[in-house]
């Protein structure tokens, strides 16, 4: 009891050190401790005194007051400082510990402190600080431990999936801290635990994922459903719930059945290529390789196209018929998907039989399908997995190709023509159109006028996809073929150029030109000269400055600053007018600067007193 009066006491002084000692005058809260100490200081004198410095507390002048209530509580402080109890009541068990493999415990503050506001607050920013400190290892750090595993239940959910990476990376120790923390009926923090439990201990989550699996919440359920799929038992299981009324089961379940290779699951997952989920199942197939599944989806191949055949002769479609060549073209394209990572035997001779059937194909038309969806999907896997005669047939067909199908035959002739053999077949399109581009009579043309005018614009993108440093793999991305084709250097005949430049195609130059190419460089050159002169500076006047940095042309530092002069005063007039005034941005001029020799930055350095200075702020990230 005694002991307990001493904490009472230790609580009143820090309560008046916190609210003021002059509030210590006759305070009733002490006063009735004061009984209680000296009847305990009978027996040991030390509670007396404490009752002594409670009297003399509580009678102190305002003066006073404060040497009081220190004296008081000193000594109140160093009396259960010696009174700690050692040992404790219980039978004595084993510390649990973890073994984390962690050895960067050396992390200054001035790193661990923005990444844990990042994992304990909002904000934006808060991701791209965790990415950049996962990179740099600060997440070895042990005193991050706790706060990483408590991130998992961010509401940003992009952050929280990063955190379930860096989580799992710790490894198997990590599994005490979150095995008893899984709450089944949880949210996706716990949906997140409940897969690192599984990716790191499966025999400890096995019954947790069974337990989620039947009576877990929406979210843990979909974790439940992603860690089945290794042990046979899980097939019946993962069977009752492609039926699920919930669209993110079916589509887990399809992924994880396809991780079994049986005629029940096969026969399954085949029919549904047939039904609104048809694209979510190719999905799954295709990232699980099966030989007798491969056979099956080929005869629903075969089985789709031959739905079809009555209507190949039909001159007109009725409503009907174009809702079942959309059906049935879907489930080809769903079905043939599969197939996208696979070179077998069993495909080429598919994808042949196909190609022979080109024109056939073509003549089917649904509301939102054709035949040319067929033909390009099979296509495009020949280029990148057919033989060679596969492949010159593709190209054999550029003459009656529409225009969805122009580039295709054009990538084909690149691997089965020469580049004179290239130039000829395909130049005619080109010369025959080139100049309708700027012609005022384009309302006028025919059908099949407007038709291969169609084709000419598609030839145009598909030769910029195919010249050396083309500038739309910047933002287009490249099939497998195409980019051995960039490995292997596409040249195209030299007579393209010259045609090129004949008729000023500058977005062709831009796109096709090398650095072997002086003749168009220098044109390209000459032609932002002219623009600038002519106070006409046009956006492709970047592009040309880009290309002829990065083809490393020998005036590219001239032809820059002549453009930057331009672009100044073309915004020195942009000031000049009426209402709000906007800039175009200078991307593709700050990705040339960037590609400068540190003597062509100091040069551009100099000049940056007679350019814009807005002009001038965007640069500046690119000079170095």
């Amino acid at each position: 009891m005694s002991i307990a009066a001493l904490h009472q006491v230790f609580d009143e002084t820090r309560r008046l050190a916190i609210a003021g000692s002059n509030l210590a005058a006759g305070d009733f809260r002490l006063k009735k401790l004061i009984p209680t100490l000296q009847k305990s200081g009978e027996k040991a004198p030390v509670f007396a005194k404490v009752a002594e410095g409670v009297e003399r507390l509580i009678d102190a002048s305002p003066k006073d007051s404060a040497s009081a209530l220190l004296d008081l509580s000193s000594l109140v402080m160093a009396i259960l400082y010696t009174q700690g109890e050692l040992g404790g009541k219980g039978p004595i068990k084993p510390i649990k510990t973890i073994g984390i493999a962690l050895t960067q415990t050396q992390t200054p503050a001035r790193l661990l402190k923005p990444v844990i506001e990042a994992l304990t607050t909002g904000g934006t920013g808060r991701l791209e600080t965790i990415r950049e400190a996962h990179q740099q290892g600060v997440f070895q750090d042990p005193r991050l431990v706790n706060y990483a595993i408590t991130a998992l239940n961010d509401r940003y959910g992009e952050l929280a999936d990063v955190m379930e990476k860096i989580v799992g990376d710790y490894g198997p120790s990590i599994v005490p801290l979150i095995e008893e923390t899984i709450a089944i009926k949880g949210k996706s923090g716990d949906a997140r635990r409940l897969r690192i439990l599984h990716r790191l201990a499966p025999e400890k989550a096995r019954p947790i994922v069974l337990d989620a699996f039947e009576n877990g919440s929406k979210e843990t359920k979909l974790a439940a459903v992603s860690c089945l799929g290794e042990e046979p038992g899980d097939l019946n299981l993962l069977m009752q719930q492609v039926e699920s009324r919930q669209r993110e089961v079916r589509e887990l379940t399809y992924n994880r059945l396809a991780l079994f290779d049986q005629p029940e699951v096969n026969e399954l997952l085949v029919s549904r290529l047939k039904e609104d989920e048809a694209w979510q199942v190719a999905t799954a197939m295709r990232e699980r390789h099966s030989k007798s599944r491969m056979k099956k989806v080929v005869e629903l191949l075969n089985e789709s196209l031959s739905e079809l055949q009555p209507l190949l002769g039909k001159s007109k479609l009725s409503a009907a018929d174009k809702k079942l060549v959309d059906e049935n073209l879907n489930c080809f394209l769903a079905g043939w998907s599969c197939f996208t990572f696979r070179k077998d035997a069993m495909l080429q001779k598919f994808a042949k039989e196909i190609l022979d059937r080109w024109d056939e194909l073509l003549a089917l038309r649904g509301k939102y399908s054709r035949g040319s969806d067929v033909i390009h999907a099979i296509a495009t896997w020949s280029l990148d997995n057919g033989k060679p005669a596969q492949v010159s047939s593709i190209a054999s067909h550029h003459m009656d190709a529409p225009e969805e199908l122009l580039g295709r035959c054009l990538q084909a002739a690149t691997q089965s023509y020469s580049p004179a053999t290239l130039y000829e077949e395909f130049s005619p399109l080109y010369l025959a159109n080139v100049g309708e581009k700027a012609s005022k009579k384009q309302g006028r043309k025919t059908a099949q006028q407007k038709l291969e005018y169609h084709r000419y614009t598609e030839l145009r993108t598909a030769i910029g996809h195919l010249g050396r440093g083309s500038l739309f793999d910047e933002w287009n991305p490249m099939t497998e073929s195409e980019l051995s084709q960039k490995k292997g250097g596409v040249r195209l005949d030299s007579r393209w150029l010259d045609n090129f430049i004949e008729h000023e195609d500058v977005e062709m130059l831009i796109h096709s030109a090398s650095a072997k190419d002086r003749a168009a460089l220098d044109f390209l050159a000459e032609h932002v000269a002219r623009n600038v002169r002519d106070n006409r500076i046009e956006f492709e006047d970047q592009w040309i400055a880009y290309k002829l940095s990065s083809c490393n042309y020998r005036k590219r530092y001239e032809v820059v600053t002549m453009l930057l002069g331009g672009l100044s005063e073309e915004r020195d007039r942009i000031r000049k007018r009426k209402g709000n005034h906007y800039f175009p941005n200078v991307h593709w001029i700050a990705k040339a600067v960037d590609l400068f020799s540190s003597n062509e930055h100091k040069k551009l350095q100099a000049e940056f007193a007679k350019i814009d200075e807005t002009l001038v702020d965007e640069l500046m990230p690119y000079v170095r």
